[in-house]
């Protein structure tokens, strides 16, 4: 008895402890294995609080400088000369100079590494430090991209000269020149950071950020309101609660993220077009907008529908059974007498992969399953923990890709032949998807210094993808940042990937 008093006073102090001012406390989502943009495109909180990269981006989108004060770049497009800032410290006190960033244009290169980002610097030919605070990095063939790619963190030379990158403690203790330095990290729970006194761009605001680990929604809302955090990103189902709550203020930000259903084109069926066809037009997109997202987000119909590439006219499938039943039974199927197709003794079925720990791709997979059983194919939902199973071998994925950087940056790894991932292991075509034109519109769009050129590649690639589904598109995600109404400093931006970009500005940040 005594013992569970115990517990409920702890629970209650708990409940009702005050966060101290001098610090926020932010639910995060997803847990990183390593703190280094290395193995991190997606410019995740945690890896944005402690590192810097030579080039940033502001509300508006608009590059601007980060740790190169200026740049200058050839009219061929192959050759940049970068200026940079000579007022930078590591947060060991080591000072930042043209090393650190010719040995982690490097690091990023190298295959042995196994970096994530390595496709955004392959095309480097040579870099020359011209002295230690000018380096020009020469490229084999135009890549409009780069300053894009080059906003990722710059990693230290004097810690890793001589270190494995893949296995270096430095990745669970990371020393870097961003606004926030280093504490402490209690796996599965937390990390803390504390402000870096010496950041170049600003004074930090806030003297501590702490990163809680929560990948449940429900669970960030509840904890919102009995005050054990102060900033997070909410379900839009979950909104109701803090409407009307003078405590809070909710910011409704873009993103240019999507769901989809991936194909694994390896399956008998799925490798089918004719088939993708069919289950593209059997989905009932606008009813997963308003009854799943309550409209926050919009319709899906390709990737780049959040950015400067997208065409003013583009292809996109209407939700059509009577058709989708044609393209099967032009593939020969015919209902049996449980009413699902099959042809030459099989049943047209598949499995559909989610991670458990998204509720919402949870849900996703369940309306899939249920548009599909209307169509007459059979599906089972497989809801596993996120890295229990691999994504590479299961029939569909329910997945999540976009950014909102250059165009490049999350098509290219995504859906062109040479990022297969049975062919190249750090590639991000998971569904083994392979389309000439798609091949030739992304290496094109890829190499071109003409923008306009450029989103006509782009446009190609769009319709490419369209005659050829590799994905269900789904839909594009709004996101509710919900934070307490003493939190001051924070502002808009559009998001990437899981909502990744919220916390852009958080040296700007205070608590009130």
């Amino acid at each position: 008895m005594l013992k569970i008093i115990i517990i409920a006073l702890f629970f209650i102090i708990n409940l009702n402890a005050k966060i101290p001012k001098d610090t926020i406390i932010i639910a995060v989502e997803n847990e990183i294995s390593r703190i280094n943009p290395a193995y991190s495109e997606d410019h995740d909180v945690a890896i944005s609080l402690v590192f810097s990269g030579l080039t940033r981006f502001d509300e508006n989108m608009n590059l601007k400088p980060d740790l190169a004060k200026s740049w200058k770049i050839s009219s061929d497009g192959l050759n940049y000369e970068f200026d940079l800032r000579e007022d930078v410290f590591w947060h060991d006190g080591v000072k930042f100079s043209a090393k650190d960033v010719e040995f982690s244009l490097k690091s990023f290169m190298n295959k042995k590494n196994n970096s994530s980002i390595y496709v955004n610097f392959e095309d480097i030919n040579k870099i020359e430090i011209l002295n230690p605070y000018k380096i020009k990095i020469s490229l084999k063939k135009p890549y409009p991209a780069f300053l894009d790619a080059l906003s990722i963190g710059i990693l230290p030379y004097h810690l890793l000269k001589d270190e494995n990158l893949n296995t270096s403690s430095f990745n669970q203790n990371p020393i870097g020149t961003g606004p926030y330095k280093f504490e402490k990290w209690k796996k599965g729970s937390y990390m803390i950071f504390n402000a870096n006194e010496h950041y170049y761009l600003a004074k930090v605001e806030s003297k501590k950020i702490i990163l809680k680990h929560i990948a449940d929604p429900n669970i960030s809302a509840v904890e919102l309101k009995n005050g054990q955090i102060d900033v997070a990103l909410i379900d839009s189902s979950l909104l109701k609660t803090f409407l009307n709550d003078k405590n809070f203020k909710i910011l409704k930000q873009n993103s240019a993220d999507y769901r989809a259903l991936m194909f694994n084109l390896n399956n008998e069926f799925l490798k089918n077009k004719n088939i993708r066809l069919a289950l593209n037009y059997a989905v009932d997109k606008e009813g997963i907008v308003k009854n799943i997202l309550h409209n926050y987000g919009f319709i899906a119909s390709h990737p780049l529908e959040r950015s400067w590439a997208n065409p003013k006219e583009f292809p996109s499938y209407k939700f059509d059974l009577k058709k989708a039943q044609e393209l099967l039974e032009k593939e020969g199927f015919k209902k049996n007498k449980q009413g699902y197709y099959e042809k030459d003794g099989k049943v047209l079925e598949f499995d559909i992969y989610a991670m458990s720990n998204d509720p919402l791709r949870v849900v996703l997979a369940g309306i899939l399953q249920n548009d599909f059983k209307k169509l007459g194919v059979k599906t089972k939902v497989v809801a596993k923990i996120a890295g229990s199973f691999d994504y590479t071998k299961v029939d569909s994925f329910l997945v999540g890709w976009g950014s909102p950087f250059d165009p490049d940056l999350h098509t290219f790894r995504v859906f062109e032949s040479s990022q297969d991932s049975d062919v190249n292991g750090s590639g991000w075509n998971f569904g083994h998807y392979h389309n000439a034109k798609v091949d030739k519109a992304l290496f094109l769009a890829r190499n071109s210094l003409d923008i306009n050129e450029r989103k006509k590649y782009y446009s190609n690639f769009i319709q490419a993808l369209y005659e050829d589904p590799p994905f269900i598109f789904l839909a594009y995600l709004d996101f509710a940042l919900v934070y307490k109404a003493n939190i001051l400093g924070i502002k808009p931006r559009i998001l990437g990937h899981h909502g990744v970009g919220f916390t852009w500005n958080i040296y700007e940040w205070s608590k009130n």
